[in-house]
């Protein structure tokens, strides 16, 4: 992993952000006011009972991921280095500089306070996850981690199901670790439109399993609802949410 963020597993390497890149998200890009997405937010960080480790599910997609955008910012902007690893192709610079701009903050400090490293098969995550995010921590002085689109490199039918859970069952092993060593990671995995929906379910109950904190996400009609469902049931007022990049439909 480097800083603005090479990713070490995939061949050839890519850089998912550098500058001038922003201009790719700008497209159908519109920023609404967040005061519900920062209480989600606020009740996930909250330190008790622990969250160190934090699902968050659901649809639509890109409201998972705008979430986990948010939480990216929240940390950098309390001047906390933080781990993103992609899984979905999901990171939007645009949005980070966005919503500094809107703060008073200055984008490129916050996102040179950002790690990304992008994976693009289930083996790739696991490589990452398991080999290399405790080195992440320690080389970037940090123990904040957003794995984001977790699942969606699961959902391959090239890879059969056995071979799929033990490399997910791993990666959670890893998680469990580093949470018992006092990382704190969130785990962001949209609900995506596949034939494999008994699979997430299973995969979904797995990351449910080693999670303090439970969020899910549903919307219709441009309109996303937030549901706290561990450690206690809370719902969250309706927000209409953009769908802010060309990855979602």
């Amino acid at each position: 992993m480097e800083n603005h963020i090479k990713n070490e597993t995939a061949n050839p390497p890519l850089s998912p952000f550098a500058k001038g890149d922003e201009g790719r998200f700008k497209k159908s890009m519109a920023c609404p006011e967040n005061s519900a997405i920062e209480r989600i937010c606020a009740d996930l960080r909250t330190p008790v009972p622990p969250a160190n480790i934090v699902l968050a599910y659901g649809k639509p997609a890109y409201s998972v991921t705008y979430l986990a955008l948010h939480m990216a910012f929240a940390g950098i902007a309390r001047e906390k280095p933080v781990v993103f690893l992609d899984g979905a192709n999901s990171f939007d610079p645009f949005l980070i500089s966005k919503i500094a701009r809107k703060t008073g903050l200055v984008p490129e400090e916050l996102l040179g306070r950002l790690y990304i490293s992008r994976a693009f098969t289930c083996h790739q995550m696991q490589a990452l996850v398991v080999e290399r995010l405790a080195g992440a921590f320690r080389r970037f002085k940090t123990n904040v981690a957003i794995v984001s689109g977790l699942l969606s490199t699961f959902y391959g039918q090239d890879v059969p199901f056995n071979e799929a859970y033990d490399l997910l069952k791993a990666i959670t092993t890893e998680f469990v670790r580093l949470a018992g060593e006092g990382a704190h990671i969130l785990i962001a995995c949209p609900d995506t439109h596949l034939p494999l929906e008994s699979r997430q379910r299973q995969f979904v109950g797995l990351l449910k399993n080693i999670s303090n904190r439970v969020l899910r996400s549903e919307g219709s009609n441009g309109r996303t609802g937030f549901i706290l469902e561990r450690p206690y049931r809370k719902e969250y007022e309706l927000i209409e949410i953009p769908q802010f990049s060309q990855t979602w439909r």
